[in-house]
């Protein structure tokens, strides 16, 4: 069902497409016919004195007839979506009418090569449609007019058939002369058919060619679009693995994001032997600040020990919320007097930081290092034991375990 979705849709542009150029060329046709209507009536009053009344009057009402019909035609093609049948009516009222109007003129002369040229004139005309169908009614029609004038005129004794005279003025034309003329015109006919095949194949390709670009410009479109959404989305990702990784109220790593860099530090460890310490540290006293300032405050002091930490830690040191009110520090190649020496001095600059509760905020710290054998519930176990131990020995001090 999709497949043939995909190949019945351009069918159905090309067909509307073709349709729209048929319009426009019937918009050509109706200015032709219009300029026809004005040669009838000119001809018509240019040769008055040599047609009987009756030609003459025939020749008038022809052409206002279809003066009227290119009227009425050219206001209903001005309409967004006019009638399609519009051209076969049109075609058989402008063979008809000419019909009319050369016959009046005089039937002798409907059979010479000047008046005769305008059947071939309208058929060329008619292949602005570039329809073969049509073309070939049109064709199809003006033999039959042509052949019905002939039949008229014998049984009315306008014409009789005989050698064909240079004189123009003669009524006589030849069986010969007569075939010849079908045959001209039919030959005609087919050509034009042809030409008509050959403008609607040049036709259906250039629409073709303009609605795979039409579709390949669309799809660019949509393919910028898709990229700019892809990237969006990437962004968005990142942002949202970030957040993922990321404390709301520190700006620190979370627990899980530490507990990643743990692994991946004791796996480096484990393959590249090199010095690993943790540093385990604890805001002394906090519910009382808690307690006595109420929540916020107590967020505030988690913030400002954060900010603490992020400007004083070193660049190769992976900093994180551990919980409440507990941070870690992982401190790659460190060995433990190292770590030991970071530790006191975030505990003094930590000490000497003015807070907005204004009293003097503490933290207890404990720190241990890497053995053999190791894993991370061994040492996060050391290093909670070592930071007991500072809150046992009176707070605001480093311990080593």
């Amino acid at each position: 069902m999709t497949q043939d979705l995909k190949t019945t849709v351009p069918d159905l542009q090309l067909k509307e497409l073709l349709l729209h150029e048929e319009r426009k060329s019937e918009r050509y046709a109706n200015y032709v016919r219009l300029l026809l209507t004005f040669l009838y009536f000119a001809v018509g009053f240019g040769i008055r004195n040599e047609l009987p009344e009756h030609s003459f009057n025939a020749i008038i009402i022809a052409s206002l007839i279809n003066l009227c019909y290119g009227i009425f035609v050219y206001f209903k093609l001005k309409d967004l979506n006019p009638p399609s049948w519009i051209k076969y009516p049109s075609v058989s009222i402008d063979i008809i009418l000419l019909s009319i109007v050369i016959y009046s003129f005089g039937t002798f002369r409907t059979f010479k090569t000047e008046a005769f040229l305008l059947y071939y004139l309208w058929i060329g005309l008619s292949t602005l449609r570039f329809s073969p169908r049509l073309t070939l009614a049109t064709g199809l029609l003006s033999i039959s007019a042509y052949l019905l004038i002939i039949v008229i005129a014998l049984n009315t004794n306008t014409i009789t058939l005989g050698s064909i005279t240079e004189e123009f003025i003669s009524d006589r034309v030849s069986t010969i002369n007569i075939i010849l003329r079908i045959v001209f015109l039919s030959a005609f006919i087919a050509l034009a058919v042809y030409i008509a095949k050959v403008f609607r194949l040049i036709a259906s390709r250039a629409l073709t060619k303009q609605i795979l670009q039409a579709q390949n410009t669309e799809l660019n479109i949509t393919l910028d679009k898709l990229r700019a959404t892809q990237k969006q989305l990437a962004n968005k990702n990142r942002e949202l693995a970030t957040l993922s990784e990321i404390d709301a109220l520190t700006q620190l790593y979370n627990r899980r994001k530490i507990d990643q860099i743990m692994d991946e530090s004791l796996a480096e460890t484990s393959h590249h032997p090199s010095p690993l310490a943790m540093i385990l540290l604890d805001i002394d006293l906090f519910k009382e600040y808690n307690d006595h300032y109420g929540h916020q405050a107590g967020d505030e002091v988690i913030r400002t020990v954060a900010g603490v930490l992020t400007v004083s830690a070193r660049g190769n040191d992976s900093i994180g919320r551990w919980g409440g009110e507990e941070f870690i520090i992982i401190c790659r190649d460190t060995d433990t007097q190292t770590a030991l020496n970071i530790a006191e001095r975030l505990r003094q600059t930590i000490e000497q930081t003015h807070f907005a509760v204004n009293e003097q905020v503490t933290c207890s710290f404990g720190v241990t290092s890497h053995l053999v054998g190791d894993n991370a519930d061994t040492l996060l176990r050391r290093a909670d034991e070592a930071l007991y131990r500072s809150k046992q020995q009176g707070r605001n001090r480093v311990s080593h375990l």
